[in-house]
Formats: structure tokens, C-alpha cells, sequence
């Protein structure tokens, strides 16, 4: 394949990498409008750049939008200059496919075309027929982010808190079971537990003493853990529950209401590897990827001040997905969801994945049972192309992985 390419330059990042994923070319030159090729958008581009293919060079033309003589000259300069350059015809704007139709009518112009929803690349060589063939074509979550702008934090769940050993994805099952048993009281008893912890700490250990009476029905939920060896240490009295978690994962699954669902949407994906070949749970997207980490700890001295500032937007994403270069972000309610849960995920979607991207919202609860006005929320996720998965608790595992599969934007 030749060493230099041409790509149209669009607004939906993807379209514009294709050729530097396949290919990892020495040239490609990139043509368009101003309005379009804004510095950011550049910039973040050249950064995916240098991680997925640095030898790469990345030229960049503007065009005046609406002057068809101007993308004709530009493209014919393109052409002298680069007489053997293949043509990509995934995005761009109009009046430069115009000026491309144009052109190819005079000249021998090779072109080509990468789906990014599907890998299928066609090529059309002048004088012969069309052929096509499909590779896998994969980046990963971090890459994503990156291409559209933004950085994964070090304080993104699956670098900070979890580490999917064969035994911890055991541990999410066996606590996912005796979520879906309790169902609506799981949210209760982990918040007592969370207010009776901070109220009695462990000591240096890690040793727990509790006060039954603080504890209320929420040291049922103790009881069931250590039956199934979530704890150590376990004793109890008239009075007092005493104990130690079995590792700091298990502490962070029951002192934090959500976690148990997030890690069991996770889990589920991660049983097929060949559709999610990429994924990250607890994606904490900083906006204003272009500081080093280095750069923000000097801003901040610590992550809260740091999370508080007014210097960058920060989201965070339950669940993101990589279906080869298409992202699929989940938001997950393992209790009560409102109209603000959906506009988040659409936002977030929409500055880090854009068309390409599907987006969903995971619910523990049947809706009906989570929010008034349910026919309205599921409307209104319908009109903002938001899947919602609900009842989660009452799924088998093959059926939420089933439901993952088929998510779509």
C-alpha cells in the first residue's frame, strides 16, 4: 500500500483515523474546513497519533468552505504533489467530496473507504473492479478518550481500585447472588454498613468491632458475606459483630451501594472478549486532556481539591466498552435514576464517542419500580438514543451479556 493518504477531515473523530490505524502510513495529509479542523480537534489528533503510529507525519490543509474553485486548487495541488496518494471518502465535508468528484473525473485518483462501525475496507483502483475485505481493527478505551480530547485519571477504577483476578471475578459473582436475593434492601443495608463503619473504625489490622444496635437488619447482610467467605475473623455476640473483610475489594463492594452492579455489568462483558475488546469500569474522563498528570498535581495538591477546581470538567463513566473502535458508554443505578442520569450520559457520549458511539443506562430495579413517571423516562431515553437495561437483578448473566451485545447507537 502507498506511504501517503489523503482523509477528508470530519468532525467525528474516528473518520479520521482509519487510515492511520490500518496502515500506519509515513504521510497522511488531511483537508478541510476551518470551522472543522480546529486547533483542539488537531491536537488531539496528533496526540492518538504518537501512540498508535509516531513515525507518522500529519499535514494539515485548510479550505474555505463554501468556494468550490478553492477545494478544486487544493486538491489538484494535493494531487501533483502526491501523484500515487490513495483517496479515504469516509467523512469530510461536502464541497470537498464535490471537489474530489470533480477532480477524479480528469485523473486516475485511487480511493478507498474504511467502515469504522465494521473494519470493511473497499478499495477502487482506476481500471479495475472494486474489492473489499474486512480486518479487526481495535483501540482501546484510554485511546478513545485520547483521540476525542480528553485523559483517563489515574483515579479511573480499573487502575486505582480493582484487579480482575480469576478469584476476584468470583468474588463479584458470588456477592452479585446475594445482591439479587436482597434486592432494594442492598442499597439500605450497604449504606448503614458504610455509616456504622465510619462511625467504628477498624483498627490498624483491619479488625472491625460493630454494635448490633447500629447495625440494625444491616448485620444480616454480614451474616450472609461471611457464609459465603467474603469475611474473616467473623465472631459475634449478644452485642457486637466483629470481623475482618477478606481484602480491601470485598470492604469497597459493601461500603459502597453501586459498586456490586457496576462490577457485575463488567464482569458479564468481559465473558466475550471477542465482541468487547477493550473495557474499563470507574472511567473518570478528564475534559482538558491536553496536561500531564505531572502538570495537574502541581495545580492541586490533592484529587479532591483537584476534582473541585474550576480548572478542568471531570465525568465519571460506570461502565465503557470498546466494540473494536466504537465505544459504548453505561451509566448504572443500582437504586432510583432521574432525567439528569440520562442527560449526563448523553453528554459525556457525545463529547467522547460521538455517532459511532452506543450508550446505555444498566438499572438493578424493574423502572416501573425506580421513578415516577416511568413511560415518560423511557420516551425520552428513546428520542436521545439511550438503551435501558432494567431488572438486572431478575437477568441470568446470559441474558444481560445478550442485551450488551445487541446495544446499538
Amino acid at each position: 500500500m502507498n506511504e501517503t493518504f489523503v482523509e477528508f477531515f470530519s468532525d467525528e473523530a474516528l473518520e479520521n483515523v482509519m487510515c492511520l490505524l490500518q496502515y500506519k502510513p509515513a504521510h497522511i495529509v488531511y483537508l478541510g474546513y476551518k470551522v472543522t479542523m480546529v486547533t483542539r480537534k488537531i491536537k488531539s489528533l496528533q496526540n492518538f497519533a504518537k501512540i498508535i503510529s509516531p513515525e507518522t507525519e500529519l499535514e494539515f490543509i485548510e479550505v474555505q468552505r463554501e468556494n468550490l474553485d478553492c477545494c478544486v486548487a487544493a486538491l489538484t495541488s494535493v494531487a501533483d504533489k502526491y501523484p500515487d496518494a490513495f483517496y479515504e471518502l469516509t467523512g469530510g465535508g461536502e464541497m470537498l467530496l464535490i471537489a474530489f468528484g470533480f477532480l477524479s473525473a480528469t485523473r486516475n485518483l485511487k480511493t478507498l473507504r474504511i467502515d469504522p462501525y465494521t473494519g470493511l475496507e473497499v478499495n477502487m483502483l482506476p481500471g479495475q473492479r472494486p474489492t473489499q475485505h474486512k480486518d479487526k481493527i481495535n483501540i482501546s478505551v484510554k485511546e478513545n478518550i485520547i483521540l476525542h480530547g480528553g485523559l483517563l485519571t489515574r483515579q479511573t477504577g480499573s487502575y486505582s481500585t480493582w484487579s480482575f483476578t480469576t478469584e476476584f471475578k468470583e468474588d463479584i459473582r458470588t456477592i452479585w447472588d446475594v445482591a439479587k436475593k436482597l434486592e432494594h434492601r442492598w442499597n439500605r443495608y450497604c449504606a448503614i454498613i458504610e455509616d456504622v463503619i465510619k462511625s467504628y473504625p477498624c483498627d490498624d489490622s483491619g479488625y472491625f468491632v460493630l454494635p448490633k444496635s447500629a447495625l440494625g437488619e444491616a448485620g444480616n447482610l454480614l451474616f450472609k458475606l461471611n457464609g459465603k467467605g467474603m469475611l474473616k475473623d467473623f465472631t459475634h455476640d449478644t452485642k457486637r459483630i466483629r470481623f475482618r473483610f477478606k481484602n480491601s475489594s470485598i470492604k469497597h463492594i459493601v461500603t459502597k451501594t453501586g459498586n456490586i452492579l457496576e462490577l457485575h455489568v463488567y464482569e458479564v462483558a468481559s465473558r466475550a472478549p471477542e465482541v468487547f475488546t477493550d473495557k474499563i469500569i470507574g472511567a473518570m474522563i478528564d475534559w482538558n486532556g491536553d496536561k500531564s498528570e505531572e502538570e495537574k498535581a502541581t495545580y492541586a495538591s490533592d484529587y479532591e481539591r483537584y476534582m473541585n477546581s474550576t480548572y478542568n470538567t471531570i465525568n465519571e463513566i460506570d461502565v465503557v466498552l470498546m466494540r473494536s473502535t466504537a465505544p459504548i458508554f453505561i451509566s448504572c443505578k443500582s437504586g432510583k435514576a432521574s432525567s439528569n442520569s440520562l442527560h449526563e450520559l448523553e453528554t459525556v457520549t457525545r463529547r467522547f464517542g460521538g455517532k459511532y458511539a452506543s450508550k446505555a443506562l444498566a438499572m438493578a430495579l424493574p423502572l416501573e419500580s425506580s421513578m415516577n413517571g416511568n413511560s415518560f423516562f423511557r420516551e425520552r431515553a428513546k428520542e436521545m438514543h439511550i438503551w435501558v437495561i432494567d431488572n438486572i437483578y431478575h437477568l441470568t448473566d446470559e441474558e444481560l451479556l445478550n442485551k450488551l451485545i445487541k446495544l446499538q447507537p
